[in-house]
């Protein structure tokens, strides 16, 4: 026993008992739980009631009320009563609280398995030589259930033969018993008979046996002309044993005796009369004749006469068998044989002689009328038939057996127009014997067969036996989707994708006894269904069948009615008529509609060897319900792409139609360089073999993803002139270092591949002052990038061995050249939100030209060797030096590219090429060839001559007007001593009207950039400033701010920028004092001059720290008067007179060295038109009133000024602009400071109070920034809105975009 729980059930429990052999009885049980809060009763009933017939199972529940938590008990008991037989039953299980559960039933049954070894027995008997009587043969079990047997002859033997083990038994499971069959015949002749093995719950066992009797060497008889074969495939070995017994055989006979049994009653020993005979009589049923011989009873109790005979064809004989008993008190039985003879033809067309048996069971007695009998006996109240269908005769069979140990007479009585046949219908059963009584049920019709047959038990004492059958054509329920009168169910596919597979599911219910095979007989090429349309139901079963569509056209209504065979099968054979199922069947196909939201995405930067997430959304546009699987191909640019990944988290999604999904996809990128991922997609389908297949080929692409893929790499974005003796603006120290090469040996950097890159320091004499430059690096991407330097040693110089441990040994270089270039820090990480800061430290003690590496780590195993190169001067040697270092070629000194110039310009445009002299003597420059003067000259140098201060720079400017739209070069020969050197320019003209190209502006740079080395410095708000483009003589201003984050007191001073005939820069004001953690704000006024000229220039700022300054004049003095005091004392000792040293007494004299001005500068880049190329010259007192913009807050930060003047706004009242003017004109006039201001502005006239505020109240948009007058009111208003009108910079807030 078994027990299941159905804590869990929801919907259906199937209980499997398996095979069991017959007779047999299982039993298992399943509890259910009451998970409810009150007492619960349940009830059992079936779901299905087909027939009355099969009632193998049994199922109780607890009846009783079912407390909660409690279980109620659910008992199945199986009994199988039919071998072969599947069985299968549906109940419902519910509770008073509505609550229902499907419990399925099922189980199969098994009967034995007996064979004979042989099935033929030969005995060849030669008189006097070979004498072999005995045969063996085993009967064989194996089956796993033991079985009684019975040989179907009477105990003295059939004829001439006999079985040495007894007539009956049980044979256990798997054994095999021997048998030996003896051969008692003597006379010369054929002895043929064919033994008959019951089996219960079997099919009998046919044992053919010949014997021939001859003489030595006169072979008469051929045992080859009798023929035994049976066709078992066209008849049933039970039709074989009661051929005779049946009613309606598909077939006619050869031949056939009435009666099939006989009875002859009360008989005498002494009166002869009393013993009645009667008359057998055969029938010939072919056109030949037959011949007969029957059997000998060797007690000759049964006597027949005559013995053997020939019938004509279509005749009949009959045969009188009389009853002479020989003992009084005796029951009497025989089993009268009879083998019929008839010639057959084989293949040959040689003539065989077939025989054909007739078993006629006869029984008598001698009792006296008085007689009682004890007897007991056993048999089956019911017999269950197999199933069948109508006009095909089944078989089953019993045991009646005998539990006394005299002889039982038993006799069935069967009922008016029976359809049973039993046999036999009487005999003897022996003592602690049994009999094995064969069933047929030969229906006529369908329908159920009920019958109740006697069982007569020695004539006095009787017993019932009901035998159950039914007769069933094939009939198959189908569950429908929906209503079609023309049919008997209809289904519809659901919306299919066009080349996918779909299916609908339809649920077939058997409900016959026998298993039913089912055949699609039509169909159309877009439908198919499980195993071909030919599926096998087992009784009574409910089987799942699937439609399988296939639709090949898009957009397209498929539709068609099948034809489905139905017909039953036993012992997989079909039998009886088959019936037909109409099913109408409709479906809809299309073409997939996959949308993805967004179509295109870029996800931008995507570092190697990191993993970028994004995700995209899957949209089902179309009216299927599919699953989609998402591919991906990857193309590119740069590096090999076929490393990059794509990860996609589901790529197999099923939606609904109208539904939507998001699916999150991974990159990882493998190389750098720029990358196009195809996202396409194909349907996946499940085959009718259910494999999953796809659509193939897969062309459309529904996304597309871009990204670049990047290393982590830094970028050189700012170089700062922290110490050095030649005014250098950022992007001064730009061009000169060669920070671009740098920054494209940065990106061009890949793993394991090192690149040498060039970096140069600015070029100065022999000098003890360190020069100090700052790089400030920034991400390239948006990913933190560590990194790290070390010295790599390319000199000559010997290493030296250095002790770092107790005993570990380096190998260092400390020469020379070491000190000449110190990078710090050695490593860091740069961040997007915090740069980097490199400080270059160099050195200038050694003359002439000297290189030292820094290897550069990134992470990717990427390396960059940079060679820093120091060129020394000597300090007597006149040298010029470009600003923008010439890395491209070693064959000119510098070169200028004027860029793309229209060709329509009537005023050439001037470029100028900036040199500077490193050294500590004047250096005269010379214009020596390349320079011609005549009309239709494009480039020509303006300067012929010029002396350059030390460490001062020089603009020599070109002029470019070219006429044709073609590329122009001009070299220039110049010198400066005793050196001769090339400038070389060059330009490119273009269409009229054209844009000009600007080389000479420096890169944008970030806020966070700007903003990183500000801290314990002074800086300027702005390092390069662009102006639009102006006419010449006009002005413009701007304003930058002076930041002082130190805690000393600084005093700047602008040093005033003009080129002659050019431009002329002035700031205001132009000197001041800087309050520890404050700022300065500064008009820039930019004057064009009368020549055009496009260029860059640079402004400088002198820097004095007055609180060092003010330390170190204080020290001098303590200095100054110590040494005084120490001179005019003195101490005599032993050892003579001496003074006393200046910090031999507090307070102590510092060694201080004397504060040197640093400076601060910035570029401007100017570009001014001449009139003649019709840019309009405005009065000056038009520009004046073009407004800075002093709205900081407002003004594009991100723009260098190409833009143009910003506008600014404000919401201050009149009234508080003339409170705040009013009261900085009276500090004007009685401080020192604007004193000079005022006193520099004298040649313009100041506004009176009242002209102040007439304009004002008439202007009708007050704005801050209009200027009511010249440059004092710069100051003005400056002092206004940042001093007085409380809008000073706090400590932690630093102002760095004044623009």
């Amino acid at each position: 026993m078994q027990n299941v729980s159905l804590d869990s059930i929801s919907d259906t429990r199937i209980v499997d008992f398996g095979c069991l052999p017959i007779d047999t009885i299982a039993e298992k049980f399943i509890t259910i739980q009451n998970t409810s809060g009150k007492p619960l009763i349940y009830r059992i009933s079936h779901t299905y009631i087909l027939n009355s017939i099969d009632k193998v199972f049994k199922v109780v529940i607890t009846s009783t009320a079912i407390d909660p938590l409690e279980c109620a008990q659910v008992t199945i008991i199986f009994k199988p009563n039919i071998p072969g037989q599947s069985f299968t039953e549906y109940y419902l299980i519910d509770d008073i609280m509505g609550n229902m559960y499907r419990l399925i039933v099922t189980g199969k049954c098994y009967g034995p398995e007996v064979k004979l070894s042989r099935r033929k027995l030969v005995f060849r008997i030669c008189k006097n030589v070979t004498e072999q009587r005995t045969e063996t043969i085993n009967i064989i079990n194996k089956s796993a259930i033991d079985v009684p047997y019975q040989w179907l002859l009477p105990i003295s033997g059939q004829g001439f033969f006999q079985i040495s083990t007894g007539n009956c038994g049980v044979i256990r499971a798997f054994e095999t018993i021997t048998a030996n069959v003896i051969f008692s015949g003597s006379a010369l002749g054929i002895y043929t008979t064919e033994l008959v093995c019951l089996v219960l719950h079997q099919e009998p066992l046919f044992l053919n046996i010949i014997a021939a009797v001859v003489l030595s060497g006169n072979p008469l008889y051929n045992i080859h002309d009798h023929v035994f074969e049976k066709n078992w495939k066209r008849k049933r070995r039970s039709v074989h044993l009661m051929e005779n017994s049946l009613n309606r055989l598909n077939y006619i006979p050869p031949a056939s005796a009435f009666e099939r049994y006989l009875d002859f009653g009360t008989g005498s020993v002494s009166d002869i009369t009393l013993n009645i005979s009667q008359t057998l009589c055969v029938t010939n049923h072919r056109e030949e004749d037959v011949y007969i011989l029957w059997l000998l009873d060797p007690d000759n109790v049964f006597i027949i006469d005559p013995i053997e005979a020939i019938i004509p064809p279509n005749e009949s004989r009959l045969f009188t068998i009389r009853f002479r008993p020989d003992f009084d008190n005796e029951v009497y039985g025989f089993l009268l044989c009879g083998d019929c003879q008839q010639k057959v033809y084989d293949s040959n067309n040689e003539v065989k002689i077939k025989h054909t048996w007739f078993r006629i069971p006869c029984i008598g007695n001698t009792w006296s009328p008085c007689t009682e009998w004890t007897t007991e006996w056993d048999c089956p109240v019911e017999v269950v038939m197999p199933p069948t269908v109508p006009a095909r005769t089944t078989f089953a069979n019993f045991m009646l057996s005998n539990k006394h140990d005299i002889p039982m007479h038993f006799k069935f009585e069967a009922p008016s127009n029976t359809n049973y046949v039993l046999m036999p219908m009487c005999g003897i059963v022996q003592g602690r014997g049994w009999q094995i009584v064969s069933v047929a049920l030969e229906p006529k019709v369908y329908g159920e067969y009920c019958e109740t047959w006697d069982l007569i038990i020695n004539k006095v004492q009787k017993a019932r036996i009901c035998l159950f059958g039914n007769a069933e054509t094939s009939k198959v329920e189908v569950m429908s989707h929906g209503y079609n009168p023309q049919a008997h169910a209809m289904y519809e596919f659901p919306p299919t994708i066009t080349g996918c597979t779909n299916y609908c599911t339809a649920y077939l219910h058997n409900l016959t006894r026998m298993s039913i095979h089912m055949r699609v007989l039509n169909t159309v090429p877009w439908l198919g269904a499980d195993n071909n349309g030919c599926i096998v139901m087992s009784p009574k079963e409910i089987l799942r069948l699937h439609w399988w569509f296939f639709p090949k056209e898009p957009n397209k209504v498929y539709e068609t009615t099948v034809t489905c065979s139905c017909i039953c099968l036993i012992d997989d054979r079909p039998v009886g008529e088959p019936t037909e199922l109409f099913i109408h069947i409709t479906g809809f196909s299309e073409l997939p509609d996959l949308r993805v939201l967004p179509k295109t995405l870029n996800i931008h930067d995507a570092v190697v060897e990191e993993s970028v997430l994004f995700s995209i959304t899957l949209y089902n546009y179309g009216s299927c319900y599919f699953t989609s699987k998402l591919y991906h191909v990857i193309d590119g640019m740069g590096d090999d792409h076929r490393e990059d990944k794509l990860e996609i988290d589901s790529n197999v999604n099923s939606l609904k139609p109208s539904n939507h999904c998001e699916i999150k996809l991974k990159v990882t990128a493998h190389g750098a360089g720029s990358r196009q991922i195809d996202i396409k997609y194909t349907v996946l389908f499940r085959t009718e073999f259910d494999e999953v297949e796809e659509i193939q080929p897969i062309k459309k692409t529904i996304c597309i993803v871009w990204y670049d893929g990047t290393y982590p790499t830094i970028k050189i974005k700012r170089a700062i002139s922290v110490k050095c003796p030649v005014i250098l603006s950022n992007h001064c120290v730009w061009n000169i270092t060669n920070v671009k090469e740098l920054n494209k040996a940065l990106e061009d950097c890949r793993p394991n591949k090192p690149i040498n890159v060039n970096l140069y320091a600015p070029d100065l004499c022999l000098r003890s002052e360190r020069v100090e430059l700052v790089f400030i690096m920034g991400c390239v991407y948006q990913v933190p990038v560590p990194w790290s330097l070390r010295r790599e040693k390319i000199c000559d110089c010997e290493m030296v061995e250095v002790q770092q441990g107790i005993s570990t040994y380096v190998m260092k270089h400390t020469c020379v050249h070491r000190a000449l270039v110190e990078l710090s820090p050695s490593n860091g990480i740069v961040s997007p939100t915090n740069p980097g800061i490199l400080h270059i430290n160099l050195q200038y003690c050694l003359e002439g030209k000297n290189m030292l590496c820094y290897v550069l780590t990134m992470p990717n195993n990427r390396t960059i060797n940079i060679f820093i190169n120091i060129l020394t001067h000597s300090k007597s040697k006149g040298v010029l030096t470009p600003l923008r270092r010439n890395v491209e070629n070693n064959e000119y000194l510098t070169i200028l590219d004027c860029g793309r110039v229209p060709i329509n310009n009537l005023d050439p445009v001037i470029r100028i090429v900036w040199l500077y002299n490193p050294t500590d003597v004047f250096t005269t420059w010379r214009l020596l060839r390349g320079n011609t003067i005549t009309p239709d000259t494009v480039i020509r140098c303006l300067q012929y001559f010029a002396e350059v201060p030390p460490l001062d720079k020089l603009a020599v400017p070109f002029a470019f007007l070219p006429t044709e739209m073609i590329d122009y070069e001009v070299v220039f020969f110049c010198s400066f001593g005793y050196d001769i050197v090339k400038i070389l320019v060059r330009g490119h003209g273009g269409l009229p009207n054209c844009i000009e190209t600007r080389l000479d502006i420096p890169s944008y740079v970030e806020q966070i950039i700007r903003s990183t080395y500000t801290q314990n410095i002074v800086y300027l708000s702005k390092d390069h400033i662009t102006l639009p483009i102006m006419p010449t003589h006009s002005l413009s201003r701007d304003i930058i701010a002076i930041n002082n984050d130190t805690d000393h007191v600084l005093r700047f001073i602008w040093m005033p920028e003009r080129i002659a005939n050019i431009v002329n820069i002035v700031m205001t004001p132009w000197w001041g004092v800087l309050q520890p953690k404050s700022s300065e704000w500064i008009t820039m006024t930019v004057y064009t001059l009368q020549e055009p000229a496009t260029f860059t220039t640079t402004i400088a700022c002198e820097i004095l720290d007055l609180t060092e300054r003010r330390r170190y004049q204080r020290n001098e003095l303590l200095r100054r008067n110590k040494t005084e005091k120490c001179n005019q004392e003195f101490i005599i000792t032993e050892e003579g007179m001496f003074h006393p040293g200046i910090n031999d007494f507090p307070p102590y004299v510092l060694d201080l060295k004397k504060p040197q001005p640093s400076y601060l500068s910035m570029t401007v880049s100017v570009s001014s038109k001449g009139q003649r190329d019709g840019v309009p010259r405005m009065l000056m007192k038009q520009t004046w009133e073009q407004a800075p913009p002093y709205d900081l807050m407002s003004s594009d930060f991100n723009d260098y000024g190409s833009s143009g003047a910003g506008t600014s706004g404000n919401n201050m009242t009149v009234a508080d602009i003339i409170r705040i003017i009013d009261g900085i004109l009276w500090d004007a006039m009685h401080s020192k400071m604007f004193k000079y201001h005022l006193q520099y502005y004298s040649k313009e006239d100041l506004p009176m109070y009242g002209q102040l505020l007439k304009v004002m109240e008439t202007d009708s948009k007050p704005k801050l920034s209009r200027r009511v007058t010249s440059g004092i009111c710069d100051a003005i208003v400056n002092k206004a809105v940042f001093h007085v009108y409380n809008l000073n910079s706090r400590r932690d807030v630093s102002i760095l975009e004044a623009e």
